[in-house]
């Protein structure tokens, strides 16, 4: 499997954060990267880019799981956003056709954006995913947990 350019960016970030990286097998089309991180926990990456320029990012069918990340992305910022994470704060159907996170819709009188600004550029949270994962899917817990160490 050949990785583009975005996917070669985020693979070397990912490196610098002490996770090993592993390409998928051929036929596993919602996997860009599998990753093992530092503490031995592997986790399976979907690395989106926006359409336009915009923070909106779009994924088709797929059923959250607790180690799928989704890296949204953009020339400025890339988001480390858990697939329940993305499921619950995106637009679309559970089980449709297609789910649509954009950042900047309004969310109770802020950008969806701010409210989960906890996972931009979070690369612990792959790379020492067992450390997070029981806070990983509450913005507020995982906020509270990050900032204790």
């Amino acid at each position: 499997m050949e990785l583009t350019i975005t996917q070669h960016k985020m693979a070397n970030l990912l490196k610098e954060a002490g996770a090993s990286l592993f390409t998928p097998l051929v036929g596993a089309d919602d996997v860009d990267l599998a990753v093992r991180g530092a503490d031995g926990q592997y986790v399976e990456l979907r690395i989106l880019e926006p359409k336009g320029g915009l923070r909106k990012f779009t994924v088709g069918r797929f059923r959250p799981k607790p180690y799928v990340f989704f890296l949204c992305v953009t020339t400025e910022e890339t988001w480390v956003i858990p697939s329940n994470v993305f499921e619950r704060f995106s637009q679309g159907v559970p089980n449709g056709p297609s789910h649509t996170l954009d950042f900047d819709q309004d969310d109770l009188g802020e950008p969806i954006g701010e409210r989960l600004r906890i996972y931009r550029d979070r690369w612990k949270l792959i790379a020492e995913f067992r450390k997070y994962r029981s806070t990983m899917s509450d913005p507020v817990a995982l906020q509270m947990m990050l900032a204790m160490g």
